[in-house]
């Protein structure tokens, strides 16, 4: 996200919260909880440019969402007491399920301190690929690369890049622009040019991976703890719907499996790679209830309903993004409030762009 659109969007929250329209409006869209996704857990690191902080957080902040939201009397619950929430079984309390993605080494010891002192409930979705160190974080190896480099050449597919990345806006740009070419091309074609560009660049990939992602004896020990659940999050964190059938079952099942085998974890609940609309589907929900998998994460913005109860294979959560480090934005998130203008914003641009169509249909 470039520092334009995100001065954007601060200023529409911080509007929006000094209106104090989310509180007059929560009780129509706050719904009955929420999941939130985090995915680094670390301190501030040294340097001015800071790669991908949208996936940052400080154990502080994190820290601080748990006491925030224990002061508002919200809950923090785990996925199989969210579910019997949803299904009006169990305590109609306003609750927050807390996950990370993808197994970074810094879930264990940075955030887990904290969880563990707070005495919170969390889930961490483990891609396997990467514990076995036969997949990569690639965008952080991206980060790193335009970190370290005052130029960045390369090709992804069919498209070649030279771009500057000397100072720290150069740098903020080169990246984002190579990020959008990655995701574009083809899955396998992406770890390719990832792989050339590291080799080109100077940076070790598996290094870098040893230092970030958690090993499976780090993976048992988060097991060992009744207040982590281990979620599957398939291999190699590919974008399930770019992938045909057979080899995103096979992402899925065998994420799976490999956690039984290495970590002893019979993991119940699954996490879509990207988890956009684009990434996962009706496709990809479908395998998950084949599969048997209990519950299922998107990253569809939305607090939880009721109706979620009825689709655990498609559930919504909400991104603490590192660039809004206040409790302002997780009160507005969890209000519910920006995702009902989101989606009347949807439905207006819908409208507006259909009229003319309607129009000319009746000529």
């Amino acid at each position: 996200m470039n520092e334009l659109k995100t001065l954007g969007i601060k200023t529409a929250l911080n509007a929006l919260y000094l209106s104090r329209t989310h509180e007059i409006a929560a009780p129509l869209t706050e719904g009955l909880g929420a999941i939130l996704m985090f995915h680094h857990v670390r301190s501030a690191r040294p340097g001015r440019f800071q790669p991908n902080p949208h996936l940052d957080v400080t154990p502080d902040f994190l820290g601080a969402v748990i006491r925030h939201l224990r002061r508002r009397d919200i809950d923090i619950v785990d996925l199989y007491e969210a579910m019997r929430r949803l299904a009006g079984s169990a305590s109609g309390r306003r609750f927050v399920v807390l996950t990370f993605d993808d197994g970074y080494r810094n879930n264990l010891t940075e955030a887990y301190p904290v969880l563990k002192a707070a005495a919170a409930p969390f889930t961490v979705y483990v891609a396997t690929g990467l514990v076995d160190r036969t997949a990569i974080t690639w965008w952080d190896v991206i980060g790193e690369i335009v970190r370290h480099n005052p130029r960045i050449c390369g090709r992804a597919g069919d498209a070649e890049f030279d771009l500057p990345a000397a100072s720290v806006r150069e740098k903020a740009a080169a990246l984002e622009a190579i990020i959008r070419l990655l995701t574009t091309c083809d899955e396998d074609e992406q770890r390719r040019a990832v792989a050339r560009m590291a080799a080109a660049h100077g940076i070790d990939a598996k290094a870098l991976g040893d230092s970030l992602m958690l090993d499976w004896d780090e993976v048992r020990a988060l097991a060992s703890d009744p207040l982590v659940t281990i979620g599957a999050h398939t291999v190699g964190h590919y974008a399930l719907s770019r992938l045909d059938q057979g080899r995103a079952r096979r992402e899925m099942e065998e994420s799976r499996a490999r956690l039984f085998e290495a970590a002893g974890v019979a993991a119940r609940h699954f996490a879509y790679p990207y988890g956009s609309v684009d990434a996962a589907g009706p496709r990809e929900f479908a395998l998950a209830e084949e599969l048997g998998f209990a519950t299922a994460v998107t990253t569809r913005r939305g607090v939880l309903q009721g109706g979620n109860a009825e689709s655990p294979l498609a559930l919504p959560r909400i991104s603490v993004n590192g660039g809004f480090q206040a409790l302002r934005y997780i009160d507005l998130l969890l209000s519910g409030v920006p995702f009902a203008l989101e989606r009347g914003m949807k439905r207006l641009r819908g409208i507006t762009s259909a009229a003319p169509l309607a129009s000319a249909s009746t000529q």
